[in-house]
């Protein structure tokens, strides 16, 4: 019999702010939510005073800046509430919390009891091997479709539909994507209609993140309902699209592109790697692992090279073989609904805090 949590609790500050982290929160709230399970974000554990033990506290350990915030975590976890620690290692030597965040994970994981992350295990190995804690790879997955879907579905029209596109940030660590790959695409290619979207094609966004940074540090201590303005306004600004449009232009696109940053020691499938094929998109995507543990060949396109004429080379092959795509776009649609929704991962976590109490 399974055993499940009364509350859920995930710690997420700076929600309003784009970026991953908010998206894969907010993702598995809503998955929570679906399961008809009790769940809410707050931005600080320092909040869960109750004693309520049927309680599950879904944190990550950037969140931890403190020994206040670490003690309270340990008053939690004596009291009964179970914790589950997003990890990674190692610990990214240039951040100011490195010797901190480095002490934690040495001497007190024993107070979390769930220690887990969307880093292939390859990647945490070590990890394992100094702190002797599993570690449970729980991979980003896509968001469900919105309510309004039927009617989302009615507004296809020609600005949201692309030869190519790319919806993301653009980071130097996807250079051979923006500096090489689509270069050389559009020489070879001038008419084909590209579309690029993101933080680093919109200053707008930056801009209004920084906003939203700063007034939740120096402006929400004074007044939270000017805070609170703020951030309203500013989430209206740094929305990159949509989630409607997102939909829409995954849907109707020829190829969507993703590209994952190039990071050997923290390796992981991104959020977009489930949401193009959720949405309905046909994906083309270089391969982190050799081998893909949850799309194959016929589901997603895979490109395991670093030379631009081998991307520019498939991505024309694609274009010119619509049977083919339409067919692996079907396939991939057809296992994202089946495995990789929020929903999906909020389940494993329900599994993982039912096991403890076996």
């Amino acid at each position: 019999m399974n055993i499940f949590p009364e509350k859920i609790y995930i710690i997420r500050p700076n929600i309003d702010l784009q970026s991953a982290e908010s998206h894969i929160s907010l993702g598995l709230m809503n998955g929570f939510l679906e399961l008809n399970l009790n769940c809410k974000i707050i931005d600080n554990i320092i909040k869960i005073n109750d004693g309520n033990e049927k309680t599950l506290i879904i944190d990550d350990l950037s969140n931890y800046k403190s020994e206040s915030v670490l003690n309270h975590a340990k008053f939690l976890s004596k009291k009964g509430l179970i914790i589950a620690l997003w990890v990674h290692w190692p610990i990214c030597k240039d951040s100011k919390f490195y010797e901190f965040h480095k002490k934690l994970i040495i001497n007190n994981l024993n107070w979390f009891q769930i220690i887990y992350g969307e880093r292939e295990h390859k990647s945490m190995k070590k990890f394992e091997d100094l702190t002797k804690r599993k570690y449970i790879t729980i991979p980003n997955a896509s968001p469900s479709l919105p309510k309004n879907i039927l009617k989302i579905r009615s507004e296809d029209n020609q600005k949201n539909n692309f030869d190519v596109v790319f919806i993301g940030s653009k980071m130097k660590s996807k250079s051979f994507l923006f500096n090489k790959v689509l270069p050389l695409l559009r020489k070879k290619n001038p008419n084909l209609k590209i579309g690029l979207f993101g933080r680093g094609f919109n200053k707008r966004v930056r801009i209004s993140n920084g906003i939203i940074k700063f007034s939740n540090k120096f402006i929400k201590p004074l007044s939270k309902k000017l805070n609170f303005f703020v951030n309203m306004n500013m989430k209206k600004l740094n929305e990159v699209i949509s989630s409607e449009r997102e939909i829409l232009i995954y849907r109707n696109s020829k190829i969507c592109i993703n590209y994952h940053e190039n990071s050997p020691e923290h390796i992981i499938y991104n959020l977009r790697y489930f949401k193009i094929p959720y949405y309905g998109g046909f994906q083309l995507v270089d391969s982190p692992l050799n081998k893909s543990p949850y799309f194959d060949q016929e589901e997603v396109i895979h490109i395991d090279s670093d030379e631009a004429n081998i991307w520019v080379e498939k991505i024309i092959y694609y274009l010119n073989n619509p049977i083919e795509r339409n067919k692996i776009q079907k396939n991939g649609n057809r296992r994202a609904i089946s495995f990789h929704s929020y929903k999906n991962r909020a389940r494993k976590f329900l599994n993982l805090y039912s096991d403890l109490f076996k």
